[in-house]
């Protein structure tokens, strides 16, 4: 099946959805000559992404993600070093203002979601390092406890030593 794809002063191309999601949005780079580095999706024409972007979709199918004979608009999403999302925008010269700005909530809602994510990340981390430094004491505690049976065994060996003296 195809899609259209709408870019520049309303001029459309039409791409074979029968691929993965990966070598569909590279066609797409190279056709419009974008960067390989540029991070690019597409979205309806009422502004909902589709989010073919992010890793879990980049292998599944795109025949299965979009829907045939429909119109995508293609977006490029800003991003900063961090990998925190900053904005959005539409490489089709006429778009609506409602539709960029249903645009941008996707992103935001994204970013608010990326930040919660990673809250979680680390404060998984930290309960994993504080675990891990218990189950450290405890080894430790355990070896003190070691040690401390040891020793009266040698004590007794010493004091069996001073009975035969005797």
């Amino acid at each position: 099946m195809f899609i259209y794809i709408k870019h520049g002063d309303n001029d459309q191309f039409l791409v074979n959805t029968n691929c993965p999601v990966i070598v569909l949005m590279q066609h797409i780079k190279t056709r419009l000559r974008l960067a390989e580095s540029e991070l690019i999706d597409l979205c309806d024409e009422r502004g909902m992404l589709k989010f073919l972007f992010q890793p879990q979709n980049s292998q599944e199918s795109a025949c299965g993600l979009l829907k045939a004979r429909e119109s995508f608009i293609v977006c490029v999403i800003k991003c900063m070093s961090d990998g925190a999302y900053t904005s959005v925008s539409a490489l089709l010269s006429s778009v609506h203002s409602a539709v960029l700005e249903t645009l941008q909530t996707q992103i935001d809602n994204l970013e608010k979601t990326r930040l919660k994510q990673l809250q979680i990340v680390q404060a998984l981390m930290a309960t994993s390092e504080k675990n891990s430094a218990q189950a450290l004491t405890k080894i430790i505690k355990k070896r003190k406890k070691v040690t401390h049976v040891s020793a009266p065994d040698e004590v007794q060996r010493n004091t069996g030593d001073k009975k035969s003296r005797n």
